[in-house]
């Protein structure tokens, strides 16, 4: 299984400067503005960074330029960096990005390159990938034919973050979708409905599997009506049925909590051939009933045996599900975010009497609003 093994942020937001150990399965806990969302930011900077047509000037703007991503700002920040590192069969793949502030609150790259540490091969193939650009230079190197670059693009494409938080009225999920935008779920389940069609079609193990599991948690919930429609065949709707009833219902009748553990039950339930390389949520328990988390979790963590799942969220009842070794706390000192790694030995004696999450709860491992 390829892994990110290690992520290495200076300069980036609240983080000053911190590494993170990563795992197959990585649940992130802390009190509001203590840093967790600044650490699952990172995945969605890359997805902005590595996506077919490369947006990290976009991102940059509509993150409120660079003194809004710097550490406490230009002034006393001018400079961040960005360090990922991928065990994979052969060796380990860095990938490293120094950026600094430049006219008009843009980011450039100062320093971008690639390492490929090959196992028991002393010296690394190393890849520079220049200076000055304000896009990332991967994509041009790795269409040039550089293997090392390739493979890197590869795996930080894989490494993406879900938000299924938007279920009004008006959100991507509710809407007709390409009946062929079936490549990955996208961030938001905007093609939820072409995901499970090709399932359907393509993959009916999987596929009876995510409609078993939201007939456990979606009261009445019989199956799923996936058709093109009739009058334009290449877009499909999500519509299900009712049990007991002939009646089609489409996706403005699910609740929003039905709708949100559709898509994490589609996610975390797809085929392996299909899934990310590494998936990261945040705050996957919003609106859920608490018997879901239960579900969810054993989704999680069934899923991290092929795909590497980081986690946050702010949920007791959900950590209850999870072991130390999976969990890793946000704190604030002086400031800044710290990430630490919790160690099973120190909590064995609590854990005679207290669940992980009543331990969390009463301040044993910190991450809570009292420091």
């Amino acid at each position: 299984m390829q892994i990110l093994k290690r992520i290495h942020l200076a300069g980036w937001k609240s983080i000053q400067d911190q590494t993170l150990d990563l795992t197959p399965l990585t649940v992130v806990i802390g009190a509001n503005g203590s840093g967790k969302s600044n650490l699952l930011s990172l995945f969605k900077l890359l997805n902005a960074m590595f996506a077919r047509m490369p947006g990290f000037r976009n991102y940059v703007a509509q993150s409120g330029y660079a003194d809004s991503l710097l550490h406490y700002g230009v002034k006393q920040t001018p400079v961040a960096e960005m360090e990922l590192t991928f065990g994979t069969d052969t060796g380990d793949t860095t990938y490293f990005a120094r950026w600094a502030a430049a006219a008009g609150g843009t980011l450039i790259f100062t320093e971008e390159r690639v390492t490929f540490q090959r196992s028991g091969v002393a010296e690394p193939t190393i890849v520079d990938l220049g200076a000055g650009h304000g896009e990332t230079n991967l994509q041009h190197v790795a269409d040039d034919g550089n293997q090392t670059a390739a493979v890197a693009l590869r795996l930080l494409r894989s490494c993406r973050l879900f938000h299924f938080h938007d279920t009004s009225e008006s959100c991507a999920a509710r809407m007709p979708c390409y009946v062929e935008a079936n490549r990955f779920l996208y961030p938001d389940a905007g093609n939820l409905a072409a995901m499970l069609y090709l399932f359907r079609e393509r993959h009916t193990t999987a596929y009876r599997r995510i409609g078993a599991t939201v007939r456990q948690m979606v009261p009445d919930f019989d199956g799923f009506v996936l058709e093109p429609s009739g009058l334009n065949e290449k877009s499909i709707l999500l519509k299900w049925t009712h049990k007991g009833r002939r009646y089609e219902f489409g996706p403005h009748q699910l609740s929003d909590g039905s709708l949100r553990f559709i898509a994490l039950a589609t996610l975390l339930l797809q085929p392996e051939e299909k899934s990310p390389l590494l998936i990261a949520l945040d705050e996957p328990e919003l609106g859920l009933h608490p018997a879901a988390l239960e579900i969810l979790a054993g989704m999680a963590t069934a899923a991290s045996r092929h795909s590497q799942l980081v986690l946050a969220t702010q949920s007791s009842l959900f950590l209850d599900h999870f072991e130390p070794e999976n969990i890793v706390v946000v704190n604030t000192r002086a400031g800044t975010t710290v990430f630490e790694r919790l160690e099973a030995d120190r909590l064995a004696a609590w854990r005679t009497d207290y669940t992980m999450g009543e331990i969390w709860e009463k301040n044993i491992v910190g991450g809570g609003p009292y420091g």
